[in-house]
């Protein structure tokens, strides 16, 4: 008897104009794409840029498993990732990336890189803002992790909120952990609210350990 196809894995991006921010994403697919040389690696996205999830799945026969390259639950990963995927027996998709230890340290070495051996005050994290409770719990996690990493209380400064305002309350100079995976146009208007008070640290990026976390991911959802 045959053994079944091995799925093909489908990342799954939010998407983004930025040129920077794309290039992040894609760099990340190519990174687990050489991790995984026997199977299948593309790349979509949920929102701006093309192929769509739905366009992707259309092109792929057989198994898929989806992985959202995605930091913490909110609509995309409760609404439109089951709407899009109803139907398909074939097609699994797995839990997001985050919270997670390894991407804490991530953004752990992204504040010594932006600190430059500069000593801060105080600790914020800025992440995407959602109206759902699990996100927000997840965030705050994340932000715990991170707090162990740096040695003091993580405050969690949503970034569709009055982010200068916020930082503005915290002992100066304050260090900005971005939780976000890529360059866009959040990370650019964080800059403009840290001046002044601070500095802010650049996103995960395409870091090794987030090619990891998702081929771990695929890995669980065989």
């Amino acid at each position: 008897m045959s053994s079944p196809p091995r799925p093909a894995l489908l990342i799954a991006a939010h998407g983004t104009a930025s040129a920077p921010g794309l290039a992040t994403t894609r760099a990340i697919t190519a990174a687990v794409a050489s991790r995984l040389p026997d199977v299948t690696v593309s790349l979509c996205f949920l929102d701006v840029a093309t192929p769509s999830l739905a366009s992707a799945l259309e092109m792929i026969d057989g198994p898929v498993v989806v992985v959202p390259l995605v930091l913490s639950s909110g609509y995309h990963v409760r609404t439109d990732f089951p709407a899009v995927v109803a139907g398909r027996a074939d097609v699994r998709v797995t839990p997001h990336l985050g919270p997670a230890p390894a991407l804490a340290d991530v953004l752990a070495a992204r504040l010594r890189e932006a600190a430059s051996g500069r000593q801060a005050a105080s600790t914020a994290m800025v992440a995407i803002g959602s109206s759902r409770e699990e996100a927000r719990v997840e965030v705050a996690a994340m932000a715990a992790l991170l707090g162990e990493r740096v040695g003091r209380p993580v405050q969690v400064v949503p970034l569709l909120g009055d982010v200068r305002g916020a930082l503005s309350d915290m002992p100066r100079p304050v260090e900005v952990a971005s939780y976000l995976l890529a360059e866009g146009t959040f990370s650019g208007s964080l800059d403009e609210a840290v001046e002044g008070l601070g500095w802010a640290a650049a996103p995960i990026g395409a870091d090794p350990a987030v090619a990891d976390l998702v081929v771990a991911r695929f890995q669980s959802h065989p």
